[in-house]
């Protein structure tokens, strides 16, 4: 059963629970119908069309546009405002509500409490107790194309793809075609979003299913923001439009960016990236403490080819470490299987997939900061110290990176001071430490200690680090530098990733 609050029911009887007042002012056919309530309560099946006027009344008074007759429902219990909202894909016409009940109006479980809320599609909304509708935004056509069958798209609600027709369009059908074109696309009409994979100080990320394709994502939600910052926001569109023309094997794909509103004065932002199933190689150091020589270098070789790759496109990652190194892991399936590295026993093949790249200047400036598990922070010193830095600062990260790997803890800590940690990288006070190196190649403390040097111009670049001798089993031993493996007090040794994992 559907209605429009424009449409009389004079059939409607006092214990109805949905009565529409009919008021002469709503009606008309042309009223554009912005979206639509649909009752959730089994046998009271009901759709009720909203259109896209100022403000429409949700209450028990005779007077309100839509009248809920169940005891606990207020006079005017809500109000449903129609504003626009300048977002990233353009202008788009949003349902903005606002609580007004004593009973309490409740949006997917969560009650209004003193804000006003930008209803999304999908949303489930209870007044009072017992009153339950989804709320559902027309479906409209992402763009009605000249020659398209207009009465097969109405009915069309699953992200319809259409073809472009071969034919030259009239006038009048040019001006059919702009009049229908939609509202830009909203995050919750291309994917569902559903369970968490992970969270952290900027954004929460969920797992998310394309209704049209099935392919199974990863959704990063950024905190909300201030919806009036339009520099902040022309940065994210400007860059994200630069990411996604990013390909490359070593590097997680960005599908889609997204800006949806949450309150007339908040905005959150989305992207929509490839999903890795495997975990992060932070999570691999944690299991094995510290990773063989063979099987870093083989890893490590595939993060230089990723930020080579985003270097050459003059973009920085700006946050390179374990964490945001994921891993795509093809396990033996039987006996025989041919091994493609040197990786496990279990495993044929490993794929790194370096993630959130770029993303850092999206969430503001990187924050000295000592957190997740204690482990100090991979920023390079020109990054601390707030002054001009290149795409150098991602080999200094690397550097870091490269040296928890072979030995499970890092090379600047608090631990180790005094000085403080901090000073450690601002000077670039590091060690090889006795026993932990003992068995590692000079090649390999030769090229940690080139990319973890102070002065980024002496500092070696990506492509540098890659023609390195370690990397060339026959250059290997060609390093003239011996350098030296301290001895470290027993008391003063960092803990492991590993150890502190299980504090």
């Amino acid at each position: 059963m559907q209605h429009s609050i424009s449409t009389k029911r004079e059939y409607a009887n006092e214990d109805d629970d949905v009565v529409k007042r009919h008021q002469p002012h709503l009606a008309g056919k042309t009223d554009e119908i912005i979206a639509r309530l649909i009752n959730l309560i089994p046998g009271k099946e009901q759709s009720i069309e909203l259109p896209a006027h100022p403000v429409i009344s949700v209450g028990r008074s005779r007077h309100c546009d839509i009248i809920l007759k169940e005891a606990d429902i207020s006079t005017i219990h809500c109000q449903l405002y129609t504003i626009q909202m300048d977002l990233d894909r353009g202008n788009r016409k949003m349902v903005n509500i606002v609580d007004k009940s004593r009973n309490g109006t409740f949006i997917n479980g969560n009650r209004l409490i003193k804000r006003d809320y930008i209803l999304k599609n999908g949303d489930r909304i209870v007044f009072g107790k017992s009153s339950s509708f989804l709320f559902k935004y027309t479906a409209i056509p992402d763009e009605v194309e000249v020659g398209v069958d207009l009465t097969a798209s109405k009915f069309n609600n699953n992200d319809g793809v259409f073809k472009k027709p071969q034919m030259a369009a009239s006038s009048s059908q040019s001006s059919l075609k702009k009049r229908l074109k939609s509202r830009p696309p909203s995050v919750f009409d291309k994917y569902l979003i559903e369970k968490e994979l992970g969270s952290g100080h900027y954004a929460t990320v969920k797992e998310g299913i394309n209704k049209r394709t099935g392919e199974v994502v990863a959704i990063k939600i950024f905190h909300p923001q201030q919806n009036d910052d339009h520099k902040k926001s022309n940065q994210f569109r400007e860059e994200t439009n630069i990411l996604m023309r990013v390909h490359h094997p070593n590097i997680v794909k960005l599908l889609d960016s997204f800006v949806e509103p949450v309150s007339k004065a908040q905005i959150q932002k989305y992207l929509v990236l490839e999903k890795v199933d495997d975990g992060e190689l932070f999570d691999r150091i944690i299991k094995k403490v510290s990773l063989r020589q063979e099987e870093t270098k083989a890893l490590f070789n595939q993060i230089l080819e990723g930020i080579k790759h985003l270097h050459s496109q003059n973009i920085i990652h700006r946050d390179i470490k374990p964490e945001n190194i994921l891993l795509n892991i093809t396990r033996r399936r039987y006996p025989d299987e041919k091994q493609l590295g040197p990786w496990d026993e279990d495993e044929i093949d490993i794929q790194v997939k370096i993630a959130d790249f770029g993303l850092a200047k999206f969430t503001g400036e990187i924050q000295f900061t000592n957190t997740l598990c204690g482990t100090p922070s991979y920023v390079a010193p020109e990054v601390l110290l707030k002054s001009d830095y290149s795409s150098k600062v991602d080999m200094w990260s690397a550097g870091v990176l490269l040296y928890v790997c072979l030995c499970g803890f890092p090379p600047f800590s608090d631990s180790l001071g005094p000085p403080s940690m901090r000073d450690q990288i601002l000077t670039g006070k590091f060690a090889f430490y006795s026993p932990y190196w003992d068995d590692i190649e000079d090649s390999v403390l030769h090229l940690v200690t080139n990319l973890l040097v102070v002065n980024s111009d002496v500092r070696f670049s990506v492509i540098e680090a890659m023609e390195h001798p370690w990397f060339k089993k026959s250059n290997s031993n060609s390093i003239s530098m011996e350098p030296n493996r301290l001895q470290i007090d027993q008391g003063k040794i960092p803990k492991t990733y590993s150890e502190l994992s299980k504090v």
